[in-house]
């Protein structure tokens, strides 16, 4: 694998609370001088990344990282999101839907968030720290059945972040979906192990480095 095509897995990443506006210059110019897929930002910095480059590929997250703010909340995050420019849309869901077993309310809120957004990326994060492994299967299969994208393993914010036993439990409930890993990806090992075994995007905030480490490699 060469160093552009490894690049272009990761969605280079930066949510935490004090982010400032330096820290997404520096954010943008690692993005551009490392061809990154995308930068992942918080909802607030998409028009100020757009002023700084307007062809940059920006992700961003709704309903971060609770997601329980209801269907009416997230649609009004995500409808402001687009018409900010972001490319796509990583859509904490309903934890507790899964848990209380409203399965068509978790599949509801999908399905409304993607017909928003038929032509941009919307990828699922259903927090696999939270789930047993059936409720990671019933949640993936959901999630291929209405429309996700990407079915995403974590915020990052959780008690864990993503393993490959996750990963191969999501593929059992959504074989035809594409996958995002994250939360807790620092190293170019644990980046291969979760290519090797068929994730198509990973996000990160140590993208640079892990980048760095490969090149040297």
């Amino acid at each position: 694998m060469k160093t552009k095509e490894l690049a272009k897995y990761f969605d280079h990443t930066l949510l935490k609370q004090n982010m400032t506006e330096k820290d997404l210059e520096i954010l943008i110019q690692e993005y551009q001088e490392n061809e990154f897929n995308t930068i992942c930002i918080p909802p607030m910095y998409i028009e100020t990344a757009k002023a700084i480059n307007k062809n940059i590929k920006i992700a961003t997250v709704i309903d971060f990282p609770l997601g329980y703010s209801g269907l009416v909340s997230k649609l009004c995050q995500a409808n402001l999101a687009l018409e900010s420019g972001t490319d796509e849309i990583d859509l904490v869901a309903t934890i507790p839907h899964i848990k209380n077993g409203n399965l068509q309310l978790y599949s509801n809120e999908i399905k409304a968030i993607k017909k928003l957004m038929p032509n941009n990326i919307l990828k699922v994060i259903i927090e696999t720290s939270l789930l047993t492994p059936t409720e990671i299967i019933t949640a993936s299969n959901i999630c291929e059945n209405s429309g996700a994208d990407y079915v995403k393993t974590s915020t990052g914010f959780g008690s864990r972040g993503a393993t490959i036993e996750d990963i191969n439990l999501i593929k059992q409930g959504a074989p035809s979906t594409k996958i995002k890993a994250s939360g807790g990806i620092r190293t170019l090992e644990q980046a291969l192990s979760f290519i090797e075994n068929g994730v198509e995007r990973i996000g990160s905030s140590n993208s640079k480095s892990i980048l760095d480490l490969f090149i040297i490699s």
